[in-house]
């Protein structure tokens, strides 16, 4: 089965992000604490409750720290082939910091970023990233608000402020996503403030950004997502935008590229159009209940979502 409307996605996704956001705030008070894990179980769930045809898959066979990730997303069909992305999940800390980024990698690896960058190849359409779980009472960082000044609000293509963008809310970031290249760019640094949320939101978008940055439209007025959103080959879409996010400027790349995203120049044939054996496997089951039968079919990641494109329609 297969998703008929990506910009339904989004608009689950943009809600999960919200429902993230108060729960990591409620996280503040004591005696309360919500882990990545536990996050991420009732993102995808969420996500798989409202969005009809969306796929998800959890194992408990699977070693987070051999590939660095928490989940995968397999994205397109397979006539057009299929986009990968491979998500390490982090939460905001009380102090303001992404602290366990310093977390290690597997082997000889550093970090654990550095383990998901190792099993990533963008030139494959396999990216690397990570998603932020954000969430704290407004006036945290200034007053009336919850943004997070001085880090730069990329969410709105018209490049107007937070306070005038009609695109996204500051809560849009209570899942937020940034180029794990990047990361390792911020948190390789010597800087006092490596760890600082600031620093990390100023490269990152909501996470609903990667399936289609929204485009300007002076008409839509407070309408985020174009009517014309699904239409057109939404996989060339994805992968536009994450190739921006990922390598071609990250998050104000992509914002300069909202209204031409067609013309952003991708290869096709650096997709998957043969699927690892888990996830083939996983299509032919029932959701909830999938068990791998052998080491091939051992999912890469504790959870895999798989985003199958409605086929087209042929014409009479």
């Amino acid at each position: 089965m297969a998703i008929e409307s990506l910009r339904a996605l989004c608009t689950a996704m943009d809600t999960a992000a919200m429902e993230t956001w108060r729960r990591i705030e409620f996280g503040r008070l004591p005696g309360r604490r919500f882990d990545e894990a536990s996050v991420t179980d009732n993102l995808l769930f969420t996500l798989q409750n409202q969005v009809p045809g969306l796929l998800t898959y959890q194992s408990n066979q699977v070693q987070e720290r051999d590939s660095g990730a928490d989940w995968e997303w397999w994205i397109g069909d397979d006539q057009a082939g299929w986009v990968c992305l491979r998500i390490q999940a982090k939460r905001v800390y009380e102090d303001n910091t992404y602290r366990m980024l310093k977390h290690r990698g597997a082997g000889e690896d550093a970090f654990q970023y550095d383990t998901l960058i190792k099993g990533c190849d963008p030139d494959q359409a396999r990216y690397a990233f990570h998603v932020f779980y954000n969430g704290w009472p407004e006036g945290t960082f200034e007053k009336g608000t919850y943004w997070a000044p001085p880090a730069q609000w990329n969410a709105c293509p018209a490049f107007s402020s937070y306070r005038d963008c009609k695109h996204a809310e500051p809560r849009h970031y209570g899942c937020a996503i940034i180029s794990t290249s990047d990361v390792k760019k911020l948190s390789d640094s010597k800087a006092a403030d490596r760890y600082h949320v600031q620093r990390y939101l100023s490269e990152a978008v909501p996470w609903s950004y990667a399936f289609g940055f929204p485009p300007w439209d002076q008409k839509r007025g407070e309408e985020r997502w174009h009517p014309k959103l699904d239409r057109g080959d939404w996989v060339d879409r994805v992968h536009g935008t994450v190739d921006v996010l990922a390598r071609r400027g990250g998050a104000r790349g992509a914002r300069n590229a909202s209204g031409h995203l067609g013309e952003v120049p991708i290869n096709r044939d650096q997709r998957t159009f043969v699927l690892p054996p888990y996830v083939e496997a996983m299509r032919r089951s029932t959701p909830g209940q999938y068990e791998p039968r052998s080491d091939a079919e051992t999912p890469a990641a504790p959870q895999t979502v798989i985003v199958e494109r409605q086929p087209k329609r042929r014409r009479r």
